[in-house]
């Protein structure tokens, strides 16, 4: 109940800065094209408060926060203000379409400041080094090893695991052949380059795109011996101890701490039988796993108490602060691959190429508030960046009711020299209206069968 408390907290905080700075782009552009503007609202609904401001604007708040809108003097072509000198409809077309535009343009410039404020904080860059390559995964046929450090992926250089997976994520859907550069031991070694294919590559709430792969991020050198075993857990029942090593799961013998975590994962919680090694010596053991709910996942998953430690590896992690002007670059660029990857996304899934499951609505993105904001303010500051890009480029999807779709009718306008009829503009609307609607009920299904 708490942690449903917390989401919905940090939900609405962050809902309502993309919503306010969205809105203000459409008011504050109106405003210096000499548009009247007549109600700002932050929400959609019954008034839950309002103010009208000595420019005779109304600025409301209102019930329903999914939302929000500007209304303007003689916006629709049925207005009767709209011969207004002051009014939307009488202005030039080039300063409608610049009110239009500037909401979604106002939540990619606040990505941009995000960034640029994570930037100069100082982020912190974890280098592509493989922790772990899964048997029989493409990593594994592509001779991925463990602690090989990418380089590249298709000649295009890559620092971090975030670089990999803005490179990947294009390639989902796909049987694409990568051409990828690694070095073992950490980039100590000579460069290899490897073929790996993307047939499995999977972008999904469920699961990581590189575990689709095959491949774990390196976290640390980890030994197959454990160094925490829980009293009165299932394996503590079983006689395990700390100091002991787990070489066999159910017979599959499990060489590192990832075949074990994998092969108990895999047990569904049914009783499993361990070889474990302690002081050169093998012995058997049964263990019935308990199931432990993760609310973060929100999966239960078999857990038996043990745990295994990481050792940190120079330079393996670094922490980079920029100055301004850097910072101010970098932002941008964050901000150009962050538009690149939703419009890709957006587009395969219009293709089919990435599962429809995938879509979120507010559950999933309440979630996400509350789990950056766990994290840290940085964390939450990053999640709110990401879906302000979001915000932004999927408003200028052509679709009648957002943004895009009125610019299309722009559009249409400056090709034809006639503006679209109010009937087929109201059809059109209503369309949009009726497929927006589908996709945030499909969306909230996805979300409360992810729960």
């Amino acid at each position: 109940m708490l942690s449903a408390l917390w989401n919905a907290f940090f939900f609405v905080i962050a809902l309502g800065i993309l919503i306010a700075v969205h809105e203000y782009g459409h008011f504050i552009t109106a405003r210096l094209c000499g548009i009247k503007v007549l109600r700002f609202s932050l929400g959609f609904g019954p008034v839950l408060f309002s103010h009208k401001g000595k420019d005779g604007c109304e600025y409301v708040l209102s019930a329903m926060p999914l939302g929000g809108y500007v209304k303007m003097l003689g916006e629709n072509y049925n207005d009767e203000f709209k011969d207004c000198k002051d009014s939307f409809q009488a202005q030039k077309l080039y300063k409608r379409a610049l009110v239009i535009s500037a909401g979604p343009i106002f939540n990619i410039i606040l990505s941009v400041i995000l960034y640029v404020c994570i930037n100069m904080h100082g982020v912190s860059i974890i280098k592509p080094v493989v922790g772990d390559v899964v048997p029989n995964s493409a990593a594994y046929q592509a001779n991925f090893m463990q602690y090989d450090l990418i380089k590249s992926i298709n000649g295009k250089e890559v620092k971090s695991w975030s670089d990999v997976l803005l490179d990947l994520i294009p390639h989902a859907g796909t049987d694409d052949m990568l051409e990828i550069k690694v070095a073992g031991n950490l980039g100590e070694d000579e460069n290899r380059t490897l073929k790996l294919s993307t047939s499995t590559l999977n972008v999904s709430q469920n699961e990581s795109p590189l575990l689709s792969l095959g491949l774990r991020p390196c976290s640390g050198r980890i030994d197959n011996v454990l160094t925490v075993v829980s009293k009165d857990g299932p394996a503590f029942k079983a006689g395990i101890r700390k100091g002991d090593s787990i070489v066999e799961v159910n017979g599959i013998k499990t060489p590192t701490w990832y075949r074990v975590a994998d092969e108990i994962a895999l047990s569904l919680g049914g009783k499993i039988s361990l070889a474990v090694m302690r002081d050169g010596k093998i012995y058997s053991a049964e263990v019935l796993p308990s199931m432990h709910y993760n609310e973060r996942t929100g999966k239960s998953t078999p857990f038996i108490g043990v745990g295994v430690s990481a050792k940190d590896l120079d330079g393996l992690r670094e922490v980079k602060q920029y100055s301004p002007f850097a910072a101010l670059q970098k932002g941008i660029k964050d901000t150009l691959k962050m538009s690149s990857l939703v419009a890709v996304a957006a587009y395969k899934l219009a293709s089919g190429s990435i599962s429809a499951d995938n879509i979120s609505g507010p559950i999933a993105i309440a979630k996400g508030a509350g789990e950056s904001a766990d994290f840290g303010f940085i964390f939450f500051i990053s999640f709110l960046a990401a879906i302000s890009v979001n915000l932004g480029i999927l408003n200028l999807l052509p679709i009648p009711i957002l943004d895009g779709g009125q610019l299309l009718f722009l559009a249409y306008e400056a090709i034809m020299r006639r503006a679209p009829s109010v009937k087929v503009q109201s059809f059109l609307t209503s369309i949009g209206f009726a497929l927006l609607l589908a996709l945030m009920l499909f969306a909230v299904f996805n979300d409360i069968k992810g729960l």
